[in-house]
């Protein structure tokens, strides 16, 4: 439900050669849906906005589902910015269900994650933060965290994290968020072959276990939804 393997538009993959790779290899790894959500953020990829995503999409679509038998859709990962609200009118990059993806700097909140989350859901639509662990501001007792899944807004967990590949201190906040039940996805962040292999050896705490299997469901329930 998160993935930057769209090439050519963000800091993701560069060319449909590595992205063919990609598709391939996580085909073997039992994966059948996939949503590609590449940057929205006029201030670094002004070029990415509903009609030019889904135009470059269009075109590579084909020969993504080709490569690898998976079954793509396209939404976007939207930068939460001041004025970030006043683009909530036509059309947008959303996952299924009317859910938006939404991500801030690592190095500072966005002033207007509230009113942001407030007004997506007044607008009938189910934010989603992608990967709080990453945020270097929150703190590991998680009470921000739990503000923001109180005012509506549903997490969604970087597989890699728990890995330990943004650190130890994300993947600290990671377990601590799975544990307590906050977490409402969960999704890859692909950017990289590089990340697929250590997707492949990556191991669990049976104590995660069947959090993360819950995680997985809802996430895959996402498909079915228009």
């Amino acid at each position: 439900m998160h993935s930057h393997v769209l090439p050519g538009v963000d800091d993701g993959f560069r060319d449909i050669e590595h992205s063919g790779r990609a598709v391939a290899e996580l085909a073997g790894l039992g994966v059948k849906n996939m949503i590609l959500t590449p940057h929205i953020y006029p201030e670094l990829y002004p070029e990415n906005d509903f009609g030019s995503i889904t135009g470059h999409f269009a075109g590579l679509h084909a020969r993504l589902s080709e490569a690898s038998g998976i079954n793509f859709k396209i939404a976007g990962e939207h930068m939460v910015y001041e004025g970030f609200e006043d683009t909530f009118s036509g059309d947008l990059l959303m996952l299924p269900g009317r859910h938006m993806l939404i991500e801030m700097s690592y190095a500072y909140e966005s002033t207007n994650i509230d009113e942001s989350i407030f007004r997506l859901n007044c607008m009938d639509f189910h934010p989603v933060l992608a990967h709080p662990e990453r945020y270097i501001f929150y703190s590991p007792d998680l009470k921000r965290i739990r503000n923001l899944v109180d005012k509506g807004c549903e997490l969604q967990m970087n597989i890699l994290s728990l890995g330990g590949f943004y650190g130890k201190g994300a993947a600290l906040k990671a377990a601590a968020i799975l544990e307590k039940g906050l977490y409402s996805y969960i999704g890859t962040d692909l950017h990289s072959l590089a990340q697929i292999d250590m997707l492949k050896s990556m191991r669990f705490k049976k104590k995660h276990v069947s959090e993360l299997e819950r995680i997985m469901q809802n996430t895959t329930a996402l498909f079915n939804l228009e």
